[in-house]
């Protein structure tokens, strides 16, 4: 009896001594690898509804909007304290300051809608193949909560859709909206041959490009901004004369163009 009870206490101390350890040890690791994964996963992760078809494992970068250049650029700092440019994806809306054509019809409406819902709001900056442009601006398509803000932009007449592969991740969504805008006629689409599929008409006639045409001939002569380089210079600046007649931009006041997201020339 004594040889049998010994034999079965010496069994159960090599079980425990072999098992026990490598057990603790296993769930150990396994929690370690598990955090850094979920840790990775929160800091790239968006925050939105969930029951989003859109934004549910959407992952991105997480950006707060500093300023609004125009309907379809922006200026925005990352959670690095990065400053960065960015050009909303597969979406085009007329331009507001562009050298060659000026202001074109809706272009202000677009440029204050896209300021009165994103300035200084939170937002997800989602890529798709190519990240950036040939200006170096970043190419994404932004979220607000559990809304796609280019699409929205669509829907409401102030952009249409301008593909350019490799970027069509929702290209097929985004042409099914632009049909339901121009069936209704709703902004752009309310002149007729305006929106093309290669951009603008810029012969079509309107009251409203005539007066902002104007408003933009006013500044002309005051603040000249570089639209690839980003910074402006005053009259009786070092680089005022330098800057290329296809790259100017004119502003009235430092202020406005500031707001567009230009800095000072340091000379």
């Amino acid at each position: 009896m004594k040889a049998c009870l010994a034999m079965i206490a010496l069994l159960i101390s090599v079980v425990f001594a072999g098992c026990a350890p490598a057990e603790e040890q296993s769930g150990n690791s396994q929690d370690v690898e598990n955090t850094g994964v979920e840790e990775t996963q929160q800091e790239q992760a968006w925050t939105g509804d969930e029951k989003s078809p859109y934004n549910q494992d959407l992952k991105g970068l997480k950006a707060e909007v500093l300023s609004v250049i125009d309907g379809d650029t922006l200026k925005v700092r990352l959670e690095n304290g990065r400053e960065e440019r960015v050009r909303l994806t597969l979406i085009d809306t007329p331009e507001t300051k562009h050298p060659k054509v000026g202001v074109q019809p809706f272009g202000k409406e677009a440029s204050k809608f896209t300021t009165a819902q994103l300035n200084g709001k939170n937002i997800l900056l989602e890529m798709d193949v190519q990240e950036r442009d040939r200006y170096g601006r970043i190419l994404a398509y932004v979220w607000t909560g559990d809304q796609l803000f280019n699409e929205i932009l669509i829907e409401r007449g102030l952009a249409r859709v301008a593909e350019y592969p490799p970027n069509i991740k929702y290209v097929d969504r985004f042409r099914s909206i632009q049909k339901k805008a121009q069936a209704a006629e709703i902004g752009i689409w309310s002149l007729e041959n305006y929106a093309q599929e290669d951009g603008y008409n810029t012969t079509v006639p309107s009251d409203r490009k005539d007066s902002e045409s104007a408003e933009e001939a006013a500044c002309k002569g005051k603040i000249k901004g570089n639209e690839n380089s980003y910074i402006y210079h005053l009259p009786d600046g070092d680089y005022y004369d330098t800057v290329h007649a296809n790259n100017i931009i004119w502003f009235c006041t430092e202020e406005e163009a500031k707001a567009a997201g230009f800095r000072a020339s340091t000379r």
